[in-house]
């Protein structure tokens, strides 16, 4: 009885956190109500402190969920291409940027919107962003690390070099798309950046 108890318990905190993230990404962090969360998970609001601290320890854990479910699908992208680092790499940013196109409104990401929003009001937040971001960028620097050692990517700038401008060249992108409603600004930064800017410069 204790062990069901126990797995209720976990599947309503997860119901929450599910619940906020598609909010967050709807409407951003400060617009949306703790009331809205619980109502819409079917939750009464007083439970909500069963399982966060705070709204503000609510967002560190919604971040923290969807960096790990992210990170879980972008390791099983990559996997299909272990031979080729940087088909690879171009194959992940093009099917997530397939998935932004089919939404309307566009929502981007998440870690670039919060980053916007609440960066500078919570500093837990924005430890919990910067760890996030921090996860992307290693599986970007190993794999461009690999393209460099196949003579795939450029080797003039380092893998971390090349991994900074990838992450900001795509989060820009993702908010210009959000700004023209339109996947157009994604698609245009992912072609510059795979057919001129990583690959080897001409002899």
């Amino acid at each position: 009885m204790a062990r069901k108890k126990s797995v209720d318990l976990e599947q309503t905190r997860l119901t929450l956190l599910e619940t906020g993230l598609e909010l967050f990404e709807q409407k951003g962090f400060n617009a949306t109500g703790i009331q809205e969360i619980t109502d819409i998970a079917g939750v009464p609001k007083g439970s909500f402190y069963n399982y966060f601290i705070s709204k503000e320890g609510f967002g560190v854990d919604v971040i923290r969920y969807y960096t790990e479910i992210h990170i879980e699908r972008w390791k099983n992208l990559l996997a299909a291409e272990e031979g080729n680092s940087y088909l690879a790499l171009s194959i992940v940013f093009t099917e997530i940027a397939a998935r932004y196109e089919g939404a309307n409104p566009k929502k981007g990401c998440l870690l670039g919107t919060l980053a916007a929003e609440i960066s500078e009001a919570s500093d837990d937040c924005r430890v919990a962003l910067s760890e996030a971001v921090r996860q992307f960028k290693e599986i970007l620097a190993q794999r461009l690390m690999l393209g460099q050692q196949t003579g795939k990517v450029r080797s003039d700038l380092s893998k971390d070099q090349l991994a900074d401008l990838v992450w900001n060249c795509w989060q820009g992108s993702l908010l210009q798309m959000k700004i023209d409603n339109s996947a157009e600004p994604v698609k245009k930064t992912l072609d510059v950046l795979f057919e001129n800017i990583l690959i080897p410069c001409p002899e």
